[in-house]
């Protein structure tokens, strides 16, 4: 367990830099990768706890510029669909959550490398509502809500540094509801890590978070996308395979 504890600790430091830079992509990359590491359900929920904290170092510099009509929006619908979610994770096989969050890993990584092709401009209360639904459903099945953000701020034309700030009370909220209504159906989905790696996360989260600063000042932010991009698909492809290989055995 406790080479597995250090594996985590070193993926929350560099997920959380990655969060800095990009203002998203914790649970994406995060969470493929700590389900292969301590099971489907297990590493989901660590997802979703370590998702708590991350926004809250990037939300306190960028509350100026949060949206908050349209993070209502968002987050209502969000908020609607996640109890029934947490019921059907909690009572899912485990290896139908591998392949959820496999498969939701390589979506949003495919649609992020197509969409931005797309020149149409849609928004409103309908394609809010949508993507406050598969933000939900996708945080609490799989801890992997920011496909359907990126999605939306394509289609809707969103400004990138409102996004950035939007998103952040948005993760912190659904990741929090998501963790405390599967915590209330099952406890036992808790992963049994050492009291060190539970608070060495957090460091990690608070160290990722400046290291991700000094990387904004330093290296180039197309180079970085395409090695998270890379890493991203790498952890959805083997979950994919794990999950695919337990409901055929």
């Amino acid at each position: 367990m406790t080479w597995i504890s250090l594996a985590i600790l070193a993926l929350v430091f560099a997920t959380s830099g990655i969060q800095r830079v990009t203002g998203s992509g914790f649970g994406l990359i995060l969470s493929p990768f700590v389900v292969l590491l301590i099971g489907a359900h297990e590493g989901v929920m660590l997802a979703n706890f370590l998702s708590i904290f991350a926004p809250i170092f990037i939300m306190w510099r960028t509350w100026r510029l949060i949206d908050w009509p349209r993070l209502a929006w968002i987050l209502i619908p969000a908020l609607a669909i996640m109890p029934p979610a947490a019921w059907v994770s909690v009572h899912a096989p485990e290896g139908a959550l591998y392949v959820t969050v496999g498969s939701l890993v390589i979506f949003g990584i495919m649609v992020s490398l197509v969409i931005h092709r797309i020149r149409l401009t849609v928004d409103g209360p309908l394609t809010r509502t949508v993507t406050g639904a598969a933000v939900g459903a996708g945080t609490v099945l799989a801890a992997v809500g920011a496909p359907a953000t990126a999605i939306y701020t394509v289609l809707s034309r969103w400004s990138i540094p409102v996004m950035i700030a939007t998103v952040q009370p948005l993760w912190l909220v659904v990741s929090l509801v998501s963790f405390g209504s599967k915590w209330a159906i099952d406890a036992g989905q808790l992963p049994d890590l050492p009291w060190w790696a539970w608070l060495g996360s957090v460091g990690a989260i608070i160290g990722g978070m400046y290291a991700g600063e000094w990387v904004q000042r330093h290296m180039n932010e197309f180079a970085l996308r395409r090695a998270v991009t890379v890493v991203a698909l790498l952890g959805g492809v083997l979950a994919l395979a794990m999950g695919i290989q337990a409901l055929a055995g």
